[in-house]
């Protein structure tokens, strides 16, 4: 919001002002300098003032800065109110957020400033200041933290309460309170480019795929072991992103069902993300709305195939047709009654019977809501089902960039998508490498606690530094000369990996899923130079000009 009637109109400036002007631009351009005229290029030759007398020319009128400044309220016909601090922001800064440097110069065995729980020395010691994860605002990794036991509180975790109590004791109010506090942790004006990774050589992935706490066991999280920090989109919405009809904190009954998946997930993550093994990073976009809209704008250029490949994919089948038995079984009982009746030929007793079973399949489902009455069905009897795919391709390539990940997916849409992005890139580099790592089967751990534990297993930890290796290798081939001898010891001291890794897991006796790895190593990187452009202008001061690898966790494979 901006007041008119405050803006400075009486100011001119003279011929030999705009000189003075031209003088700076020019001391702060880096290559290039454009003019109309050509004797306006040389600015120096009219310019006598010293560089320290230059800066009066751009201060305001001293007598008409007092209606500037200062905080702004203004109140609407309807009720409303509006808030405006004297930068424009729509939100006061929230103090709990924010940390003061250490006064002293850290030890090695001190905790690291940036909030990753791990020592100094094993942090960020060795890592530039500028590559460092933000030490004045807390980290995503503590944010999480408090999200968790806001959560834990609200719902009687911490009094040890069963999750089944817990569905039967879910409110509205305690919903709303939840998304509140998840809104609370995440302010709009939040930089999260200060708080993410960036591209400082350790190995690092992120994973694209289904949002789901049904899926995301399956392969996501045993990839951890395999290329190290795993960057994960958080499954809550952000109240402030959505619409108000469509607000968590404004309706919460129509959340039921979609509250209860973020929260199986998140704290299925919870031993992880404390560990700093997943980074659960909200989406950019809520903090961006230029940002969205242009995600959106590219996404629906692709939807025309997207939705049909969507319809394809046996697992995604799967996930709608649960998540829509799950909606039809939180109907209210005399609702379920209607339909038995109007469906089968059952007596009285035996819809009873049915009802009961019914009942008992929802106890044993951590995924259905359990209230009985017809709260549970939100605003005009609506009920929100979420299919989450995230992030979207675009977003995952924007991420990529920035924090210097390669591409981990078990999802064949997101796949495809990969693909076609590089279908123009015909030549591909460490072709040995990705033919021994397509041959091979994979372990995929499906505990967290046996994944947390595996982390720190000597045989399975080579596997993020040798993965590290390759991505350092490929980010910097671009279109220099290949290393054909480094290839080669590449896919050596792979198979010598692949080989005591694999029989260490399975001597563990954990519980896995096998699935191959296919590979992308395009020459050059999976590249957009609309993400590029994106970044930029979300002031990206150190990404990368592209994606230089991907990876498809293929666990459907034959044979």
């Amino acid at each position: 919001m901006v007041r008119t009637d405050a803006i400075i109109r009486k100011r001119k400036l003279s011929n030999a002002d705009v000189g003075k002007v031209n003088y700076v631009l020019k001391a702060r351009a880096r290559r290039y300098i454009a003019a109309g005229s050509r004797e306006w290029l040389y600015p120096e030759k009219t310019v006598a003032e010293t560089w320290k007398d230059l800066y009066e020319i751009f201060l305001p009128p001293r007598d008409d800065l007092w209606r500037f400044g200062g905080e702004m309220y203004a109140s609407f016909e309807d009720g409303r109110t509006y808030y405006q601090d004297a930068f424009g922001r729509t939100e006061k800064e929230r103090e709990f957020l924010k940390k003061k440097l250490p006064k002293e110069p850290l030890r090695d065995r001190d905790l690291c400033g940036c909030g990753s729980g791990l020592s100094f020395k094993k942090c960020c010691k060795s890592v530039p200041a500028a590559l460092r994860s933000s030490w004045t605002e807390v980290s995503i990794r503590e944010r999480n933290l408090m999200f968790f036991n806001a959560v834990a509180k609200v719902l009687g975790l911490d009094q040890r309460k069963d999750w089944i109590t817990v569905r039967r004791e879910l409110t509205d109010e305690k919903i709303s309170n939840i998304y509140q506090l998840y809104e609370g942790l995440w302010p709009l004006e939040t930089d999260l480019f200060q708080l993410l990774p960036k591209p400082d050589g350790r190995p690092r992935a992120i994973y694209t795929g289904s949002i789901h706490p049904s899926m995301i066991t399956k392969f996501a999280l045993g990839a951890s072991l395999y290329f190290g920090e795993l960057i994960i989109q958080h499954p809550f919405l952000h109240p402030s992103a959505l619409n108000e009809k469509f607000n968590p904190v404004k309706n919460p009954s129509a959340y039921r069902q979609e509250f209860l998946k973020s929260v199986v997930f998140f704290l299925t993550l919870m031993p992880l993300i404390e560990q700093g093994t997943v980074n659960l990073v909200p989406d950019p976009c809520n903090f961006d709305l230029h940002l969205r809209d242009q995600m959106h704008g590219m996404a629906q250029a692709r939807s025309t195939w997207i939705n049909k490949d969507l319809l394809k994919d046996a697992p995604t089948r799967e996930l709608l047709k649960e998540d829509s038995a799950r909606g039809l079984m939180s109907a209210p009982r005399d609702v379920l009654l209607n339909i038995l009746k109007k469906t089968t030929e059952l007596d009285d007793e035996h819809l009873r019977e049915v009802l009961l079973g019914i009942e008992r399949l929802k106890e044993n489902d951590p995924l259905a809501v359990l209230q009985e009455d017809g709260s549970a069905m939100g605003e005009n009897s609506e009920q929100f089902h979420l299919a989450k795919l995230a992030p979207n391709f675009e977003m995952t390539m924007y991420l990529a960039q920035a924090t210097g990940a390669c591409i981990v997916t078990d999802d064949v849409v997101r796949w495809n998508e990969i693909k076609r992005a590089m279908s123009w890139q015909p030549d591909t580099a460490l072709r040995a490498l990705a033919s021994k790592i397509e041959a091979s089967k994979f372990a995929f751990p499906q505990n967290v606690e046996e994944i947390q534990a595996l982390a720190f297993e000597p045989t399975l930890s080579v596997y993020p530094t040798l993965m590290g290796e390759v991505f350092g290798y490929l980010s910097k081939l671009g279109g220099g000369e290949r290393k054909p001898n480094f290839e080669g010891h590449l896919a050596a001291r792979f198979c010598r990996v692949q080989s005591l890794a694999q029989a260490a897991l399975r001597k563990s006796g954990v519980a896995v899923k096998e699935a191959r790895l296919l590979c992308a190593f395009p020459v050059g990187g999976i590249q957009d130079n609309t993400i590029n452009r994106l970044l930029l202008m979300s002031s990206s001061e150190r990404h990368l000009p592209c994606a230089p690898a991907a990876f498809f966790i293929d666990g459907q494979f034959h044979g």
